[in-house]
């Protein structure tokens, strides 16, 4: 009897403490850091050795951590002994966010690189192109690139702020080999490009509260090699002219037609046209309006005068 009852309580124990580890578990999962589902923001190069002389391209890239997100914001510093990198391009060819409140834009003197991007729709993704940064390596040393102050949003409907990582990028610069050809990745881009940007549409736009309900016309497009280098509008019989998108007519009337030209950093071109609408004018504004009713006024008041003299005559 006292076996059995041995037997009974330590069967009971290893249930217990089963239950015990598991609970034990499921807790600290709950207190682990939320990091560590966080997103990632992380830069990458295709290249492992770097040597003076060499242009290298790097990915700056967001892991969402299986999560949908639909905007980032921040910026990347580039830390680097003076005169050690000179800065090519940044460009967003290939990037998950086409919709740019502000585009990648450089410092003064291009030792930081601040963005805020949007992707309409969101995205779920372990390696997105934000956008690309493109260095030539001027000096042996070393150079870190490193995200700051990164803001990553849930496509939840509320704008909510995600918990976010970094991870810095640094590379060791080593003396340029002698007969040795420098690595260009910009060149070979530039060179292989031959496609021009990818098709758009024009927008034609008019509204009281901006450009002081002047019509414009908004556009934009993308170019997933070189990336878009900029723009030019064409009105009419009117020379192209460099142009960023919202664009005010110069010709309110409506009259002419509205051409855009998209140019890639490797001279690709496409164009695309709107024909505007023909403006609707009110009745009591249109002078053939007026023309023909003097007619019809006319018309019917010279019947009645007729028809009164003939009363008369009978």
């Amino acid at each position: 009897m006292g076996l059995q009852k041995q037997k009974i309580s330590n069967g009971v124990n290893k249930l217990f403490n089963k239950k015990k580890h598991f609970f034990i578990l499921a807790f600290s999962a709950l207190l682990l850091p939320y990091s560590v589902f966080a997103s990632t923001m992380y830069i990458d190069t295709d290249h492992s050795d770097f040597f003076v002389g060499d242009t290298i391209l790097f990915n700056v890239r967001i892991d969402s951590e299986g999560k949908n997100i639909n905007a980032v914001e921040g910026e990347v510093l580039l830390d680097h002994a003076a005169d050690g990198v000179s800065l090519t391009d940044i460009n967003t060819a290939g990037s998950k966010f086409s919709l740019w409140l502000s585009k990648p834009f450089p410092s003064e003197n291009n030792i930081s690189i601040s963005f805020t991007g949007g992707s309409p729709g969101g995205l779920i993704s372990k390696d997105a192109v934000v956008f690309n940064i493109v260095l030539k390596l001027q000096e042996a040393g070393q150079v870190a690139l490193s995200p700051s102050n990164i803001g990553v949003y849930l496509n939840d409907g509320q704008g909510t702020k995600d918990e976010v990582s970094i991870k810095d990028l640094i590379i060791n610069v080593l003396p340029k080999i002698s007969d040795a050809k420098a690595v260009d990745d910009w060149n070979v881009i530039i060179s292989n490009d031959k496609t021009p940007p990818e098709p758009f549409e024009i927008t034609l736009g008019k509204d009281p509260s901006i450009f002081d309900n002047q019509y414009f016309v908004s556009f934009f497009t993308a170019d997933a090699e070189s990336g878009v280098a900029y723009y030019e509008v064409q009105e009419g019989e009117r020379g192209f002219v460099r142009a960023e998108s919202p664009y005010i007519l110069q010709n309110q009337s409506l009259k002419n037609l509205i051409k855009v030209k998209a140019i890639d950093k490797a001279s690709n071109e496409r164009i695309e046209e709107l024909i505007p609408p023909t403006p609707t004018t009110l009745f009591n504004k249109n002078i053939l309006f007026w023309i023909v009713a003097f007619i019809i006024v006319t018309v019917i008041l010279y019947v009645f005068w007729r028809n009164f003299r003939r009363k008369i005559k009978i």
